[in-house]
């Protein structure tokens, strides 16, 4: 799988999702189930499991998305896909599907801001300003850098 980081950072990444996984999955999950949850697949041409901690935000009681910088897990999502969710101690089946189109992501971004997400507010991969709901031409450069991932959960939060 391909990743946007440069190797010594993407070996850091790598270690740290080793630790937050388990972490996650324990009874004191809540020390990170606020913002990260575990998304649990199958790759798409690998058939290999994985299972990842990614940001997230609750859109609706039976939406959740998982936004990240161009990361390639997501990309097993382009076509909706089944997964297992870990989310807030509780696990979810869900299907996901990525959001792959530039202008949608941008949307989608200044959403998540207005809203007052300030975990993608404050994202550094996203480059967003602080403060303000970023203009058209702001969102469109940090939809560059991000992808979304829309998961439609079999049941409610």
């Amino acid at each position: 799988m391909s990743t946007p980081y440069p190797r010594p950072l993407a070996a850091v990444f790598n270690a740290a999702n080793r630790l937050v996984v388990p972490l996650l999955r324990s009874p004191v999950h809540r020390l990170a189930s606020g913002k990260l949850m575990v998304v649990s697949y199958t790759g798409a041409k690998s058939g290999r499991s994985f299972a990842l901690p990614v940001a997230y935000y609750a859109f609706s009681p039976d939406e959740v998305w998982a936004f990240g910088a161009r990361t390639g897990w997501m990309t097993n999502f382009r076509l909706p896909r089944p997964a297992s969710l870990r989310l807030r101690g509780r696990d979810l089946r869900a299907e996901g599907l990525l959001v792959d189109d530039r202008v949608e992501v941008a949307d989608l971004i200044i959403e998540l801001v207005e809203r007052g997400v300030t975990s993608a507010a404050q994202d550094p991969f996203l480059s967003l300003p602080k403060g303000r709901t970023p203009t058209r031409d702001e969102a469109g450069a940090a939809a560059d850098r991000a992808r979304i991932v829309r998961f439609a959960l079999d049941e409610q939060l």
